[in-house]
C-alpha cells in the first residue's frame, strides 16, 4: 500500500502511447536506454518515448546492493535463456539472464565498476574505429562518474549520476590475499580505473552504490522518479511493452515508427504503431538488439527467409560475433567468519539486515567481491606459475604501459568470499578465474518470427584452441595463488574445495600435479559464461561485416542507431557496465550534435 501523498513512478501502458508520435523512440529499457532517455530529454523542446519490457522495480529489496545480484530463479523480473547444445560443455548449462525491469542488468548485476584499461579502446581504434580510442572515450567515463572513492583524482569524474565507492574489508582473509599477491609478482594497487595504472596488478574494486548505501542502477542514476515526474510532458516511460518490429519509409532507408504490443495483456492486446519524427534508437542488449533488427527485416537474408520475414536490408553481421567472458572457480575453505556463506545462519543474516536498515553497513550494503587481479597470460611463467619478472628496462616499460592496444590483460581473478557446492556451517572463498579477451565467437539467431520468443544463442566458447591454452594456464596460476596464500599467517587450515586434480576437503593436490587431460575435464564441467555478452551489432565498416558505423547508425539507414553492449567491436578486459554507460553517453551526444547541425 502506498502512502496517499506519495506519487507513483509515472509509467504508461501501450494504450496510452498507441498512434502517437515522438521525436525519439528508444526501443528497450535497459542500462543504456535509461542514459539516452535522460540525456535526450534534457531538451524540453523534444519528446522522448522509452519502450521497456520491464516495469519499474524500486522496492527496498532490489535497492540492497548484494541482494540485487542476479541469480537463477530470482523472480519474475529475470528470464533465464538457455543456450543451444554445445559439445564443449559437459556440466553446467550455458545460460543468460535477461532482466525484465527498467534499468536492465544494472538492477541485478554485481555492481563492479571497471572501465577497462585504455588498451581496450585503443585496440578498438586500431581495428579502424579511430573515434573510439581511449582519448575519445575518457570524457564520457568522467561525465557519468561521481567517484567518491577517488575525490581528488583529475582522471575521474565527480559530478555524474553514477556514484562509485570503495568499501573497507569486512573479512580478515582479504589482507592475506593481498600479501600473497606480492609473492605472485602481482603489484597491489588501489584504483582499478586509473588510466595510468599498470595493466597487471591486484586491485581494490569500485562499486556503484549511492551515498545512502543503495544500489545505483541506471534507473536510479538517470531516470529517478523525481526527474521523470518533472519531465513527464516530454518524457514517456511505456513499461510492460514489447517492441515487435520497425516501420520504414518506402525506400527502406529511414525508420518511421515502431510496432508495439502490450506484454501484460498479450491475449486481448493488438499490435499498435508509434511514430518516430526524428530517430529510433535500439537499446535491447547484445541478445535482443540483433533479434529486434532481424524481426524488422535487417539481418542475414537466409535466416530471415527461413522465418518468412520480409527483407529490408541483407546484413550478415547482425547476430554474429557474440563475445563474452568465460569463467570457472578455483575455491578453498576459510573461516566461516570470512565468508558470506555465514549469512545462511538466520541470526547473522538478521543482524546484517538490521545493520543495513539502520546504518547502511554490513554485508547487505556490499557487492560480492572486493579484490580482483588482471594479468596477461603471456607473462605467466609456466615453470613457477607466477608472473615473469621483466627481462630488462625496456620490457618493464612495455608491460607497465596500459595504453598499448595489443597488451590488454586477458585473464581476471575475481576474489569472491563465497563458493559453489558449499557445505552448511563451513566458509569458502574462491577466485572466479575469467578469460576476458577470448578468441572464440558465438552467434545469435532467430528461433521464430514471434517477438515474444527468446532468440537462439550459440555460445561456441572454447572453439578456438588459443582459449584452451589460456584457460589451462590461468587455472594453474589461480591454484598456485591459493597455495601461496596458504603459506601466509592466515589462522586457518585452508583446504581445497573446487580445483582440478585435488581431493576436496584436504591439502592434497597441486597445480604441478594436474595433467592437461584432468584440466580439460575440469574446464568442461565447470566453465560458465560471465553474463557479459557483447559485439553482436558491432561498430566498424560494413564491408568487414560490421552493423553500425562509428556514430552508431546502422549502415544504410539515416535515423536508426544501436547503443548497448552489442556495438562493442570486442569485449573489454573488464566488467562491461561502465563501458555500456560510456557508449550510451556518447550516443546521446552524437544524436544531439547531428540534430543541432540540422537546426542551423
Amino acid at each position: 500500500m502506498f502512502w496517499p501523498f506519495i506519487s507513483r513512478y509515472p509509467e504508461r501502458r501501450v494504450a496510452d502511447v498507441a498512434g502517437k508520435s515522438y521525436d525519439y523512440i528508444i526501443v528497450g529499457g535497459g542500462t543504456a536506454a535509461c542514459v539516452i532517455a535522460s540525456r535526450l530529454s534534457e531538451d524540453p523542446n523534444v519528446s522522448v518515448l522509452v519502450i521497456s519490457k520491464g516495469k519499474v522495480k524500486d522496492d527496498w529489496l532490489n535497492s540492497m546492493p548484494i541482494v540485487g545480484n542476479a541469480r537463477e530463479n530470482y523472480g519474475s523480473d529475470i528470464d533465464t535463456i538457455p543456450s543451444e547444445p554445445d559439445e564443449q560443455w559437459n556440466g553446467v548449462p550455458v545460460r543468460y539472464f535477461a532482466s525484465q525491469a527498467l534499468g536492465g542488468a544494472s538492477i541485478h548485476n554485481g555492481l563492479q565498476y571497471t572501465r577497462g584499461p585504455p588498451a581496450n579502446y585503443n585496440h578498438w581504434a586500431a581495428l579502424g574505429n579511430d573515434q573510439w580510442s581511449f582519448e575519445k572515450c575518457e570524457p564520457y567515463f568522467k561525465k557519468l562518474e561521481n567517484a567518491s572513492s577517488q575525490p581528488k583524482a583529475p582522471y575521474r569524474g565527480h559530478n555524474g549520476p553514477i556514484h562509485i565507492r570503495q568499501d573497507p574489508s569486512l573479512n580478515s582473509v582479504d589482507k592475506y590475499i593481498e600479501e600473497a599477491a606480492k609473492d605472485m609478482n602481482l603489484p597491489v594497487r588501489n584504483d582499478v580505473n586509473n588510466p595510468d595504472a599498470p595493466p597487471e596488478a591486484l586491485f581494490e574494486i569500485e562499486h556503484m552504490i549511492t551515498k545512502t548505501g543503495h544500489r545505483n542502477s541506471a534507473q536510479v542514476g538517470y531516470l529517478p522518479k523525481s526527474l521523470v515526474l518533472e519531465r513527464q510532458e516530454t518524457l514517456t516511460i511505456c513499461s510492460g511493452a514489447v517492441a515487435t518490429r520497425l516501420q520504414f519509409n518506402q525506400d527502406g532507408t529511414e525508420a518511421t515508427g515502431v510496432y508495439v504490443l502490450d506484454r501484460l495483456d498479450q491475449k486481448s492486446a493488438k499490435e499498435c504503431l508509434v511514430r518516430a519524427n526524428r530517430e529510433v534508437i535500439v537499446s535491447c542488449g547484445a541478445l535482443f538488439s540483433p533479434q529486434f533488427l532481424m524481426l524488422s527485416g535487417i539481418g542475414p537474408k537466409e535466416q530471415l527467409g527461413q522465418h518468412k520475414i520480409p527483407l529490408v536490408r541483407d546484413m550478415p553481421g547482425v547476430g554474429a560475433n557474440l563475445n563474452d567472458h568465460i569463467a570457472y572457480s578455483i575455491a578453498f575453505q576459510v573461516r566461516l567468519a570470512d565468508s558470506y556463506i555465514r549469512l545462511l545462519n538466520p541470526l547473522i543474516a538478521i543482524w546484517h539486515l538490521l545493520l543495513f536498515i539502520f546504518t547502511k553497513t554490513g554485508i547487505f550494503s556490499r557487492s560480492g567481491a572486493r579484490l580482483c587481479a588482471f594479468l596477461s597470460s603471456e607473462n605467466i611463467d609456466e615453470k613457477t606459475m607466477t608472473l615473469k619478472p621483466p627481462k630488462d628496462a625496456s620490457d618493464e616499460q612495455r608491460r607497465r604501459d596500459p595504453h598499448l592496444p595489443e597488451k590488454a590483460p586477458d585473464v581476471e581473478l575475481l576474489f569472491i568470499n563465497a563458493a559453489f557446492d558449499y557445505e552448511k556451517g563451513k566458509g569458502y572463498c574462491g577466485f572466479q578465474t575469467c578469460l576476458v579477451q577470448p578468441f572464440s565467437r558465438g552467434r545469435i539467431e532467430l528461433a521464430s518470427s514471434d517477438p515474444l520468443a527468446f532468440p537462439k544463442f550459440y555460445s561456441q566458447f572454447l572453439t578456438d584452441p588459443r582459449d584452451w591454452a589460456v584457460a589451462r594456464k590461468a587455472a594453474r596460476f589461480a591454484m598456485n595463488y591459493v597455495e601461496t596464500f596458504r603459506k601466509s599467517k592466515y589462522p586457518f587450515k585452508s583446504t581445497w574445495h573446487i580445483a582440478p586434480g585435488v581431493k576436496r576437503g584436504s591439502m592434497e593436490g597441486s597445480w604441478k600435479d594436474v595433467s592437461d587431460k584432468e584440466m580439460d575435464r575440469f574446464l568442461r564441467e565447470r566453465l560458465l559464461n560471465f553474463y557479459h555478452p557483447t559485439s553482436t551489432c558491432h561498430i566498424g565498416s560494413e564491408k568487414d561485416g560490421a552493423v553500425v558505423g562509428q556514430d552508431l547508425k546502422v549502415h544504410g539507414f539515416k535515423n536508426l542507431r544501436v547503443a548497448d553492449a552489442s556495438v562493442f567491436p570486442m569485449v573489454t578486459s573488464a566488467h562491461t557496465t561502465a563501458p555500456v554507460y560510456m557508449v550510451a553517453e556518447r550516443c546521446a551526444d552524437f544524436i544531439k550534435s547531428d540534430w543541432a547541425k540540422q537546426s542551423h
